[in-house]
């Protein structure tokens, strides 16, 4: 089998995993409050603490990986989050979940840099779209996954039964030997004379790829940070909840391997724009502000409007991946995307402020003034994107 598969098959399970264990927590919200005494600020925390170190995690090992190869990176991020999740599952109190998920962020911080860099390095020239499309849909089967997950649990969260749904975010864990015995770096720098870098030449990529990451971050966390307890406030059951995130997230999947092979084709900044407009149009779908419009049927093609226009979600780091050297791609890559992760964890922290203050009820309004306010951002960064953005020209 070719190097390159193993390298995408390990990239993509690994980054099925970290956004499994970033994203299974939203489900248990009730039950750390129950148990642990969690209340809404800390739950909004809980969820921000894995993106916010995300970005400490991505620049630090992503410099490691840039200097002593990626593989060490992949592995050593893939088994920390798995590990720490295990940890989280049964810490006896709030401080100590909110400590380890700040521990686990910075090792997904460092699973997605060298990961989503050693697929796209490993990958023939004229499949490298596709290929960082087919590993960035590991997010769409992780959170798919965590649907999954939910309705097996759901009939027996009580007593212990939470703790055992959150342990499944260990899994990834049988992951590591493929790591070790399959995946091969291309190129690594140890011990080698390499050229001076100057980082300021790539300080517009950086700054404009950041916000166009941040945009659709920001838009998509204020969202989706309370959106399963969102639709189950309006009368749907645990059951159908489970199948409507596992079927969104599904379809998310395939849209990153759609726009990631068009991305080998096709202008990335046409696509990009494409899918900002199509998740303009999805969201007062899938958030109705008025009652009359709050229907199954009209807010499941809103969620699905939107989850496959996010397919352009994979296109954005290629951005920083063909801008700037090999020397800083692991770190400059690692940056730009966990600060967009940032500002998602900015998305979740607010909305879930505004839901606190103003109800849940209100989250159809909140979501929309937040999410079009953050889709404006990256539409006008793109628009402008050729007169800051040095070092890269994108079609």
């Amino acid at each position: 089998m070719e190097k390159y598969i193993y390298a995408t098959l390990a990239s993509f399970s690994s980054w099925a995993g970290n956004i499994y264990d970033l994203l299974i927590v939203t489900y248990v919200y009730a039950y750390l409050s129950k148990y642990l005494g969690m209340d809404t600020v800390e739950g909004t925390l809980l969820f921000a603490l894995g993106l916010i170190f995300r970005v400490i995690g991505g620049y630090v090992f992503g410099k490691y990986a840039d200097s002593h190869g990626r593989k060490a990176v992949l592995a050593l991020g893939t088994a920390g989050y798995s590990i720490t999740q295990a940890v989280i599952a049964f810490s006896p109190s709030i401080a100590l979940v909110l400590l380890f998920r700040s521990i686990q962020g910075l090792m997904m911080g460092a699973q997605w840099t060298a990961g989503t860099v050693i697929a796209y390095e490993n990958a023939p020239l004229k499949l490298r779209g596709l290929i960082n499309g087919i590993v960035q849909a590991g997010y769409g089967v992780g959170y798919a996954m965590t649907g999954a997950a939910y309705l097996l649990f759901s009939p027996h969260m009580g007593g212990m039964g939470w703790r055992f749904f959150l342990l499944t975010g260990s899994v990834p864990l049988v992951i590591i030997p493929l790591i070790l015995a399959k995946v091969s770096d291309v190129k690594t720098f140890k011990n080698e004379k390499r050229p001076a870098i100057n980082m300021k030449e790539y300080l517009g990529v950086l700054v404009r790829a950041s916000l166009v990451i941040s945009g659709m971050f920001f838009s998509y966390y204020s969202i989706f940070a309370i959106y399963p307890d969102f639709i189950e406030n309006l009368g749907t059951p645990s059951s159908l909840v489970g199948e409507i995130m596992f079927v969104s997230n599904i379809a998310l999947a395939i849209s990153f391997v759609v726009f990631g092979r068009l991305a080998d084709r096709i202008g990335k900044r046409k696509l990009i724009i494409g899918g900002v407009i199509g998740e303009m149009i999805g969201v007062p779908l899938m958030l109705p502000l008025l009652h009359v419009f709050q229907n199954y049927p009209s807010m499941v093609a809103g969620l699905i409007v939107y989850t496959v226009s996010t397919g352009f979600w994979p296109i954005a780091p290629l951005l920083v991946i063909e801008s700037v050297p090999i020397e800083v791609r692991s770190a400059l890559t690692g940056l730009s995307y966990n600060l967009g992760s940032v500002m998602g964890g900015v998305g979740s922290i607010t909305m879930g402020t505004l839901v606190t203050i103003f109800g849940l009820n209100s989250a159809s309004f909140w979501g929309n003034v937040l999410c079009y306010s953050a889709l404006t951002v990256v539409l006008a960064t793109l628009i402008t994107w050729n007169r800051g953005a040095n070092k890269v020209e994108v079609r």
